[in-house]
């Protein structure tokens, strides 16, 4: 029994390598300087080398008035939710098209007769295929507008 603890005991003093070199990361951690903290002196103090200019006439085409103003950091995080909820949106739309679409076109391979297949679900597929198509140039058009605020 004592032999254990005096076993136990040796071992608990002796140093690993791992914790030897993690007390010397430490200790070079300590004497590194603190981070600098900006408070809103330093910003007065500080020059900017920023300069504002209106548009010129060599910038190119002209922009819609949104799209020249930038936005502040609120307007810009709600358009950017909104842009995402947009996407969210339309691919739940596209996706439930797709599905509703493969589900008319089953029941007319199921459907035995030939004049409500024709009359009936032909003209439900073609409705709902062109749905399809708007929500997936919807679906595009959202993706743009969420890339250009993502930017």
């Amino acid at each position: 029994m004592k032999t254990l603890l005096l076993i136990a005991l040796l071992a608990a003093t002796q140093e690993s390598d791992l914790v030897k070199a993690a007390n010397a990361a430490k200790a070079s951690r300590s004497g590194a300087k603190p981070a600098k903290v900006i408070t809103n002196a330093d910003v007065k103090k500080a020059k900017s080398k920023l300069k504002e200019s209106g548009a010129t006439a060599s910038a190119g085409p002209a922009t819609p008035a949104k799209a020249a103003a930038p936005l502040n950091g609120d307007q810009r995080y709600k358009d950017r939710h909104a842009a995402i909820d947009r996407v969210t949106a339309s691919e739940k739309k596209v996706a439930d098209l797709e599905r509703s679409l493969d589900e008319i076109e089953q029941s007319f391979y199921a459907a035995n007769d030939p004049n409500y297949r024709d009359d009936v679900i032909q003209k439900r597929f073609t409705q709902t295929k062109r749905q399809l198509e708007d929500a997936r140039q919807e679906l595009a058009d959202a993706r743009d507008a969420l890339a250009v605020l993502n930017k």
